[in-house]
């Protein structure tokens, strides 16, 4: 009975050290694989990603930015401002017409000086028709906006706010949810996913320095 004591004495401790140092060789081996894994790689790319100030500060922006304070709001605004001046619009109108091209290539003729000699515009109905246009609404509002920096303004920005590109950073700072809609968020989404996986969790459970005296323990081990 002693002698079966002994035996089990000396065997159970040798098992439990050996079994001790499988356990070690199993989390090295699979610390070090996880280490070379692309999954690893990704989660620290992202990591780094989404924990720098840059990207964070995007994060804030996106979430919080009014969307009236933004600079496509601001053009977005004017171009409706322009649009419903209706002078302003009146004269982009007259400029096209062949009522104004007409009389401004009479003006430009030796036959405008005519217009000061009322004998010789009764007599002619095309005088007659130059004249009153030249008093007329239309070539006021003319001479109001030609020299005027607002139709370049509102062409500018016609052909600005046509754009795909401003068509689509007005739909994306018009979104309330816009931070769900940019390339950003999903790469977060990513992140947490992977934080979540097993090989994650494990590899970040470890501290490296206990992973090397691990290792340099199952070196000496097999001297």
């Amino acid at each position: 009975m002693n002698f079966f004591k002994k035996l089990l004495g000396s065997i159970i401790p040798a098992l439990r050290e050996d079994g001790g140092a499988m356990t070690k060789r199993a989390i090295v081996e699979r610390y070090r694989e996880i280490e070379q894994s692309a999954e690893l790689k990704e989660y620290l790319e992202l990591d780094e990603l989404v924990e720098s100030e840059d990207f964070v500060q995007k994060k804030y922006n996106w979430e919080n930015k009014d969307f009236k304070m933004t600079e496509t709001y601001e053009l977005a605004n004017r171009y409706k401002e322009l649009l419903n001046n209706a002078e302003l619009q009146a004269f982009l109108e007259i400029e096209q017409s062949k009522r104004l091209k007409d009389f401004l290539a009479f003006k430009a003729s030796p036959d405008y000086a005519k217009l000061k000699d009322e004998d010789e515009v009764s007599k002619s109905e095309e005088l007659q028709k130059m004249a009153m246009f030249e008093q007329s609404k239309d070539y006021e509002i003319y001479l109001d906006y030609v020299d005027s920096k607002l139709p370049k303004e509102f062409k500018e920005l016609g052909d600005k706010l046509n754009t795909p590109e401003f068509r689509q950073e007005y739909a994306f700072w018009s979104n309330p949810n816009r931070w769900k809609a940019t390339e950003e968020y999903q790469k977060v989404i990513r992140y947490k996913q992977l934080s979540k996986r097993a090989d994650i969790v494990f590899y970040l459970e470890h501290d490296p320095k206990e992973i090397e005296r691990m290792e340099k323990e199952l070196n000496s081990s097999k001297k």
